[in-house]
């Protein structure tokens, strides 16, 4: 069965990203986001996400667009969003540390996927529709 994810790509006012380290396998980094969850809108998942990992309030702004790893069966939906508040936040167990970064010196190890989503985000596109292969699973 297929997955879905929801992820944000949030900037702060100087043009950074927004990213997490995760806690567990595979342990890199990548932006704010999860698995959708029964009966939640895309939207409401990825700010539920966004806040659960970070502690920032976020507006959806816009999609970006559908990623499709097709070695995994696993869907994701790419959102730009922005800051509307925060609240403090410490690392758990499931995120090891937040930052934001710039587009072109980004945290690694960070999967190419990750960084595509990014990378589409940062340049202001739209209704972006991606297949990832599992040779497409590494670091750019």
């Amino acid at each position: 069965m297929t997955t879905i994810g929801v992820f944000a790509s949030v900037f702060n006012q100087s043009g950074e990203v927004l990213c997490v380290r995760r806690n567990y396998p595979p342990y890199g980094w990548t932006t704010p986001g999860g698995r959708l969850e029964d009966n939640e809108t895309p939207e409401q998942g990825v700010t539920r996400e966004v806040y659960e990992e970070t502690g920032y309030q976020v507006l959806v702004e816009r999609l970006v667009g559908i990623y499709y790893a097709s070695h995994k069966s696993d869907l994701v939906i790419s959102y730009e969003c922005s800051i509307v508040g925060n609240d403090p936040w410490l690392a758990d167990g499931e995120i090891a540390e937040i930052g934001f970064f710039a587009i072109h010196a980004l945290p690694t190890p960070m999967r190419k996927n990750s960084q595509v989503r990014i990378f589409d985000a940062a340049s202001g596109a739209r209704g972006v529709s991606r297949t990832f292969n599992s040779s497409d699973h590494g670091e750019l």
